[in-house]
């Protein structure tokens, strides 16, 4: 039986499988003829039909310990799709070719309106990446160019739509390593990523992306480099490898909710609020026919019951599955063997079952997860380090370009703090210049003081010229000459003197 799977960069492959056999064969096959060696555990198969199930507004993970066959039929091959299933940070994922599927999925999310940054300067910085990551580099001036080999050889290349009015140019002019260059901010348009906030965007928004692209380009970032930073930076993100319920709360006039299924537990969102639920607080998990029951640890230590009604009972199931694998994944040493021998049967599985308790007949498993995800990563190291793959030097080259994004971040806020002191530092010489200034001309410095009314308000030529005192009006009997402290004048010739705020290069 022949097996059609959609990849994330829009390509099809298609493997030929037993039907008789389980699932997880057809995904070793595309993982196999993509290259991927391990970390298989990662990604699942979706229905063509079901990748975004109008009914339950959910996606239909196929279960990959049951037989394929029950999922097709014979009129045609099975048309199934690929797709992240279990999201992990960069720094988990070993091999190239896994962690280009990830970004392709998390470019598509970030496009599409799934994912949103945390704000303006956040979208920005994300932007940058998702320009540099598809071959873009930012030149001196402002503008963006595309190097023609950066696609040449990649085969999970994303190919982008640029608007230009440009005139082409002739054929004999161009070459393999020649730049086409764009305007920066008609380029940056084509990426609309959007802000989890009511804040209009800035006016410089498209210069607080040039800034941090030509970050990326200073720094002589590789595409690889910028996907892996790309990923890294949206993990952070709320929403990141959450699974969205449609569902409604029984008893309450606007019942309808939203129930979100994340690697830290559960979010219930209803009337533009957001109620968390981590996966330590859960106590149980239920689903009947169309319903879902949860028992959780509220904040006050009280057991609650939560019953959701969702649109069918496949979305039901959905939910169930979905919080006890994530859990499992996420949160447990181990999968436990309630999880891994948990089965349901069919008519005949159940008839059958009668006569013969350990008969296979029309058994489904109902959760498909084999292992953490810890013990996914311990797995495909071992792989590796097994087929003489260097693990360590991808980590390292991974670790170093953290030590210098560390370093470019915090260069930046020491010269922020400079700036900022020697702008304290200005003020506060211009306030003692002000101060020791005379009162009367205003040009020299003060350096008398009146007798017996003791006010330094006035320089010798001007103390000569005064018969009463400038602020008091008492009578001057004598004009005493006063020294100001060395360190005082110190201060006040160097600000007069014009020096400039050291800075940092």
């Amino acid at each position: 039986m022949w097996v059609l799977v959609n990849l994330p960069n829009n390509k099809t492959v298609g493997v030929q499988c037993d039907p008789k056999k389980n699932s997880q064969e057809c995904l070793e096959k595309v993982c196999q003829d993509l290259g991927i060696i391990c970390e298989t555990d990662y990604f699942g198969l979706v229905h063509v039909r079901d990748d975004y199930d109008h009914q339950t507004n959910a996606k239909q993970w196929i279960n990959l310990r049951n037989p394929l066959g029950r999922h097709g039929n014979e009129r045609g091959p099975i048309l199934l799709s690929l797709l992240v299933k279990f999201w992990v940070p960069a720094h988990l994922i070993l091999q190239e070719n896994v962690r280009n599927l990830f970004y392709i999925q998390a470019r598509q999310e970030l496009l599409d309106g799934h994912l949103k940054a945390s704000s303006w300067e956040n979208a920005a910085k994300l932007i940058a990446f998702l320009v540099h990551a598809d071959g873009y580099k930012c030149t001196k001036n402002g503008h963006v160019k595309l190097q023609s080999s950066s696609f040449g050889n990649d085969e999970n290349a994303i190919p982008v739509t640029i608007i230009n009015n440009n005139r082409r140019p002739s054929k004999r002019k161009c070459s393999e390593n020649e730049s086409i260059k764009l305007e920066s901010t008609s380029m940056y348009e084509n990426y609309n990523v959007r802000v989890n906030s009511e804040e209009k965007m800035p006016e410089n928004f498209y210069e607080m992306v040039t800034k941090e692209h030509e970050k990326l380009t200073d720094f002589k970032m590789t595409s690889n480099s910028a996907k892996y930073w790309l990923l890294e930076e949206i993990s952070t993100l709320n929403g990141y490898g959450e699974e969205i319920f449609d569902g409604n709360i029984p008893n309450e006039n606007t019942g309808k909710c939203k129930i979100g299924v994340s690697p830290h537990g559960l979010a219930i969102y209803k009337d533009e609020e957001k109620h968390n639920i981590p996966f330590t607080a859960v106590e149980s998990a239920k689903s009947s026919r169309k319903s879902f029951r949860l028992t959780y640890l509220s904040e006050d230590h009280q057991s609650t019951n939560l019953e959701i009604k969702l649109n069918c009972h496949r979305a039901a199931a959905a939910l169930y599955r979905s919080i006890t694998e994530k859990h499992a994944f996420y949160s447990c040493e181990t999968v436990r063997s309630a999880v891994t021998k948990q089965f349901i049967r069919d008519l005949k599985g159940t008839i059958a079952s009668m006569f013969n308790e350990d008969t296979e007949l029309g058994k489904r498993y109902v959760f498909d997860i084999r292992r953490t995800c810890r013990e996914v990563y311990d797995n495909s190291r071992r792989i590796l380090l097994n087929r003489g793959i260097d693990v360590n030097n991808l980590q390292q080259q991974q670790q170093q370009q953290q030590l210098q994004q560390n370093f470019d971040d915090t260069s930046d806020s020491c010269q922020k703090v400079l700036n900022e002191k020697a702008e304290m530092e200005k003020l506060v010489d211009g306030r003692i210049l002000e101060a020791l200034t005379c009162r009367i001309c205003m040009d020299n410095e003060i350096d008398t003081m009146f007798a017996p009314c003791g006010h330094v308000t006035s320089c010798q030529e001007c103390s000569e010229k005064c018969d009463r005192c400038p602020l008091c009006r008492a009578s001057i009997n004598s004009v005493n000459k006063i020294f100001l402290p060395t360190e005082l004048r110190d201060r006040h010739l160097t600000f007069t003197g014009n020096l400039h705020p050291i800075t940092v290069e």
